[in-house]
């Protein structure tokens, strides 16, 4: 996983899309997930293209997400906003969630903590999920997770 180079990166971007129980067609509702990539300057505010610069995006259909993954993100909540401290009471399936490292390790360990519990097929989908997420919060602190409803 990098950082694209040029300004137009969403077109350039492969999405690792992970798999289980969704198989919903291509285009259907997703989770897509984002490092930010960070930048020093004063009064910044990221553009969408400084969230959709990595090279490798995950993306997660709304089946799997919510079979597999929604308790764990519940266990970030309530956090405030990465970016701007904006309390977020909740996850929003239907919009951007700024969510920083602190907040994604609380989900992370729990995955972590139970992968023995998990059925083989289970287990590899954590894995990746986990193996995706350790790349990405090496990246930036900041995980954009933005749907397409």
């Amino acid at each position: 996983m990098k950082w694209l180079d040029d300004h137009h990166n969403s077109d350039k971007q492969k999405p690792i899309i992970l798999r289980l129980y969704d198989t919903s067609p291509e285009n259907s509702p997703c989770l897509t997930f984002n490092p930010l990539k960070l930048s020093d300057e004063p009064d910044w505010n990221p553009m969408p293209e400084e969230w959709h610069c990595c090279s490798e995006p995950l993306r997660v259909y709304f089946k799997d997400y919510r079979r597999l993954l929604k308790g764990y993100f519940a266990l970030m909540f309530p956090t405030k906003d990465a970016f701007d401290g904006t309390p977020e009471p909740t996850f929003d399936e239907l919009y951007w969630n700024w969510l920083g490292a602190e907040d994604w390790s609380k989900a992370l360990s729990a995955i972590r903590n139970e992968l023995p519990k998990f059925s083989p097929e289970e287990r590899e989908f954590y894995e990746a999920f986990l193996k995706w997420f350790d790349e990405a919060l090496a990246l930036s602190n900041i995980i954009v997770c933005e749907s397409n409803l």
